[in-house]
């Protein structure tokens, strides 16, 4: 693919985006929150992307509730030949019982290269974050995996788009801080920003030492 011509549609807004978008998603509504994130995974179908999605709910036996109540009611032949992969979060994200940002990268690796291989346009992928607010070993390192991780990783494994969601009610005020500090793009009323908080990741890791 050549990734110079790829423009990104997320379907919730107008702007298309280059590959390689890192965003965070800050909310305080969930139906708004709902209704951006159903857009996001069904333009990804749309435009022939492999979908993955985190969920933060206790098993995967809660997905198909969770996918209702979404209003995501187009994806079950995705799900049924791989094109969209959901997930529960822990499992994700702590397939161990712990959070370890290098097995992470791997496995966000491994699964653009699937993608490749298995001739998708694109690939793109979200997750729920609030587990890290549950004292899950390894979760302190969790800004410090979005600072310097993601944003290389999109460098070198292009992915259409990685949107990282936080309910705001769930953190304080310094942590949502440090959330917008490694997020280049912040979404915001349903629109795609830039983020002008965001700071590269060697400064926001040198500030973070003192």
């Amino acid at each position: 693919m050549e990734t110079g011509s790829y423009q990104v549609d997320y379907g919730f807004t107008k702007e298309t985006f280059p590959l390689g978008t890192h965003m965070c998603y800050i909310y305080n509504d969930d139906r708004e929150r709902r209704k951006v994130m159903a857009k996001f995974v069904e333009s990804g179908l749309l435009a022939k992307e492999k979908v993955v999605y985190l969920v933060d709910v206790a098993t995967t036996g809660d997905i198909d509730e969770y996918l209702k109540v979404m209003g995501l009611d187009v994806v079950d032949e995705a799900r049924g030949t791989g094109q969209l992969v959901m997930e529960t979060a822990m499992r994700g994200y702590c397939p161990s019982g712990s959070f370890d940002i290098e097995s992470m990268l791997q496995t966000w690796k491994d699964f653009y290269n699937l993608s490749q291989s298995e001739g998708y346009a694109a690939v793109r992928g979200t997750g729920e974050t609030w587990w890290t607010q549950r004292g899950v070993p390894g979760s302190e390192r969790w800004v410090e995996y979005e600072a310097t991780m993601l944003n290389k990783l999109v460098l070198d494994y292009p992915f259409s788009g990685i949107l990282c969601q936080y309910d705001a009610k769930m953190y304080s005020g310094a942590t949502l801080f440090d959330v917008l500090s490694v997020h280049p793009l912040m979404i915001v009323h349903g629109q795609i920003v830039r983020n002008p908080y965001y700071v590269q990741p060697d400064v926001f890791l040198a500030r973070r030492a003192h």
